[in-house]
């Protein structure tokens, strides 16, 4: 297989880590101390909240955030699953450069301890580090608790039950958590005493129907008449996931009311971006693991002292933009190896080269999904996309490639695609550059976690798509 990136042993780690903290001698001290804050919504359509354009004022809180700072309006997203897509925005690279491909096969689902990320870069240099996160999606299974001081998932990643015929399960309520618990947790750490801090808090709600909101707000979205607080038979979970989409934006306003109160909105960065939406019915299809614009579409938007405020930036960016600008405002080093760029020169209205956004979805070689199985035409998804254009290759199958015109066919309804298109024969070109393919299942390696029942944890969060119907659940813990 190619396009992985090699691993350099620990020795070449340390070294990289040893560099992060201290620096070529001719680097400058840090110009500003600002303390960071990354929100990362967990399934978040850009089209669900009310900047982007959704109606009936679901979003009240980021829409206030969002006309105080910069909203990207074209943020594409590296991969359509949780733990990969989470390793892009931390690391800024894409997911060959990172190396976290999968959510579960026999290697390649853990992020590289060679592989330097934002928590890195500000814990050398003096950082306060703590993520408080919702699900185990993005715990320490995947290598994503790497350099935090305080590692706040909710639950131990080895908590796993034991049934009476021996099989390991992950209890899905325990182990997941609703926002306004993880909202709770994360004022209480950054009240503590250390500034300057990075907190990175992750929402997860909308993900499944496992927890849901307070009764009052899943009802105010039903249909009038709706019988009990569940979806009807059949139908897509719309209404709940807008529910839970204004559930998540009224936690996020009380962790910005606070933060505002405690006076941080004059030393802080703050950062609010998706890691993936969700398919909803679009294409055939609820959930995640494609790639077209409902599960790629992301919001950003970004606040920091003195920037612009109102500012809405129609350029296309990537979420692995978010960790080299937040390195960029506070005058840090650029952390090594990163597809990322800075958006601070777009922010503030400065022309730029038209950049370029890389997605995969490695369907075929994730033993943990039937994505494979269901949509055989789906195997191995690889996107190179500009503004307007988006090519969808396939490398088993390249003659089922998609290729669209995102201005004439936001839906992409239309497949352009032919061998010989001008522009699938330019991202095609540039994407065989990059050399991203795997053309056979990753190897086994011995798991580093010593967890047990992982596939089962999986499979209770809705991953494989076959999972048994499940109760709505109010309470979260």
């Amino acid at each position: 297989m190619s396009g992985r990136p090699a691993l350099q042993g620990l020795a070449a780690a340390a070294a990289l880590l040893l560099a992060l903290a201290c620096g070529p001698a001719e680097e400058p001290a840090p110009q500003r101390r600002w303390n960071v804050v990354l929100v990362t919504l967990d399934t978040t359509r850009a089209d669900a909240l009310g900047c982007y354009g959704a109606p009936g004022d679901p979003t009240p809180n980021l829409d206030a955030f969002a006309a105080g700072g910069v909203l990207f309006e074209r943020c594409a997203a590296t991969s359509s699953v949780t733990p990969v897509s989470h390793a892009s925005i931390l690391t800024g690279r894409d997911p060959y450069a990172h190396g976290l491909r999968v959510i579960h096969a026999g290697s390649s689902w853990r992020l590289a301890a060679d592989v330097p990320t934002l928590v890195d870069a500000l814990g050398a240099a003096g950082w306060r580090t703590g993520a408080i996160l919702s699900s185990f999606t993005v715990s320490e299974h995947f290598g994503l608790d790497r350099g935090f001081d305080h590692f706040d998932n909710g639950f131990g990643a080895g908590s796993f039950e034991t049934t009476d015929g021996g099989k390991s399960t992950w209890p899905t309520r325990r182990y997941q958590r609703r926002s306004d618990r993880t909202v709770d947790r994360a004022l209480e750490w950054v009240e503590a005493d250390g500034e300057p801090f990075f907190l990175w808090l992750h929402t997860w709600d909308p993900h499944d129907l496992q927890m849901l909101p307070p009764e009052d707000v899943v009802r105010r979205f039903l249909p009038e008449g709706a019988r009990g607080t569940r979806p009807q038979p059949g139908a897509p979970p719309l209404e709940i996931y807008r529910a839970e989409v204004h559930w998540v934006d009224a936690q996020l306003g009380r962790l910005l009311d606070a933060l505002d109160a405690a006076g941080h909105a004059d030393d802080t960065i703050v950062a609010i971006v998706a890691d993936h939406g969700e398919g909803l019915g679009e294409h055939g299809w609820l959930g995640h693991r494609l790639l077209y614009e409902e599960q790629m579409h992301l919001p950003l938007m970004m606040r920091w002292p003195g920037g612009p405020a109102g500012a809405r930036v129609d350029a296309l960016v990537r979420s692995v933009d978010v960790a080299p600008t937040v390195l960029d405002l506070l005058g840090l080093p650029a952390l090594p190896g990163v597809q990322g760029a800075s958006l601070r020169g777009l922010a503030e209205g400065r022309p730029e080269p038209p950049r370029l956004a890389y997605a995969d979805q490695l369907n075929a070689w994730d033993t943990n999904g039937h994505v494979a199985e269901l949509r055989p035409q789906d195997d191995l998804l690889h996107v190179l996309r500009d503004r307007r254009w988006k090519l969808i290759h396939k490398p088993t199958q390249p003659e089922r490639s998609e290729l669209y015109d995102l201005d004439a066919d936001p839906d992409e309804a239309v497949n352009l695609y032919r061998a010989d298109h001008p522009e699938a024969v330019r991202l095609l070109a540039e994407l065989e550059r990059r050399d991203p393919f795997v053309l056979e299942p990753f190897p086994e390696v011995e798991d580093p976690t010593g967890l047990d029942g992982v596939d089962d944890a999986l499979r209770e969060l809705g991953y494989t798509g076959d999972e048994d119907e499940v109760e709505l659940e109010e309470d979260g813990e």
